[in-house]
């Protein structure tokens, strides 16, 4: 199955709700294909069809809001045995600031 899903009972299926994988009957012949977005007509065909569980396809959450004072702190954490300005260390200086910049989500050009 592609993307996150969950087994939702047919009963608790609404229209407008995208499946995440095919639907096949009990000898294995698709019903609808993955992706297919459900109205009610498809609903009642799957109930005379004896489906009562389909995989719908979840929607993505919200990501969550990025603190930069919590992320430094937690850098500051994970790194906390290198000297950021130990030019010496030249190493974990980019290692931090790749983990820096990904986790910031700051744009990074070659």
């Amino acid at each position: 199955m592609s993307g996150p899903f969950h087994l939702t009972p047919l009963a608790e299926t609404r229209p407008g709700m995208v499946l995440s994988d095919v639907v096949r009957d009990g000898k294995g012949n698709v019903l609808l294909a993955q992706g297919i977005v459900l109205t009610e007509s498809m609903l009642a065909s799957l109930a005379r069809h004896g489906i009562d569980m389909l995989p719908i396809l979840q929607a993505t959450p919200e990501p969550l809001p990025i603190d930069p004072e919590a992320i430094q702190a937690r850098l500051d954490h994970i790194f906390r045995k290198h000297d950021r300005d130990d030019l010496g260390d030249w190493a974990t200086g980019i290692l931090r600031r790749y983990v820096e910049d990904y986790r910031l989500q700051r744009e990074v050009n070659p």
